[in-house]
């Protein structure tokens, strides 16, 4: 797991909200360092209830975070809730998706899911407001939330592994393209 789970994306019930991003922020952004290397990316999570941020300008928000962890899938093109995360937010479905998920065995499998609307409070007050997330079975971990290409897609993700040590940035919205080809290209070029 990330170090720190410390409630640096939110606040758990009973504590300070979150503050709003001030207004000059051209965008907000969070970097989670491991202290090896991980072969999955989990981070901090805070969960709300929908609602719009414009009507908060003091960032007083109506609803403080429940806390999970997340597991990031650029596999998964959706974002989903566990059905444990779904009870404990008390979620009343909006609708319905058709899922395919790819079975061990290599086989497709196809269900319908419940959808549902939330705000989402990653880490160093990256907000996602009004995500719409499906719902999946618990996973082991302690992991109540997948967070797919429908939210990395709104920013720039990275992954380094510099030291044998994994750190995982993300900031919103995208800014500009990462190329490392091109970055090589201008360090090598000869004079």
């Amino acid at each position: 797991m990330a170090k720190g789970f410390n409630n640096r994306f939110g606040a758990a019930r009973g504590q300070p909200r979150p503050t709003k991003i001030p207004a000059k922020a051209r965008f907000t952004a969070f970097t989670i360092k491991y202290e090896g290397l991980v072969d999955k990316i989990v981070i901090p999570l805070g969960l709300t209830l929908p609602f719009d941020p414009n009507d908060y300008p003091l960032g007083n928000f109506p609803y403080s975070p429940i806390n999970k962890f997340a597991l990031w899938d650029t596999g998964a093109s959706g974002s989903f809730l566990t059905a444990a995360t779904v009870r404990e937010l008390n979620l009343v479905p909006t609708g319905t998706r058709t899922i395919n998920h790819a079975a061990k065995t290599g086989e497709i499998n196809t269900f319908e899911s419940n959808t549902y609307i939330v705000n989402l409070f990653l880490p160093n007050h990256v907000i996602i407001y009004g995500a719409i997330v499906c719902e999946c079975e618990d996973i082991a971990g302690n992991v109540g939330a997948i967070i797919g290409m429908d939210v990395i897609t709104r920013g720039d993700f990275s992954i380094t592994n510099v030291d044998q040590k994994t750190w995982v940035s993300f900031r919103a919205p995208s800014m500009h393209p990462i190329d490392y080809v091109e970055q090589h290209n201008r360090l090598t070029k000869r004079k």
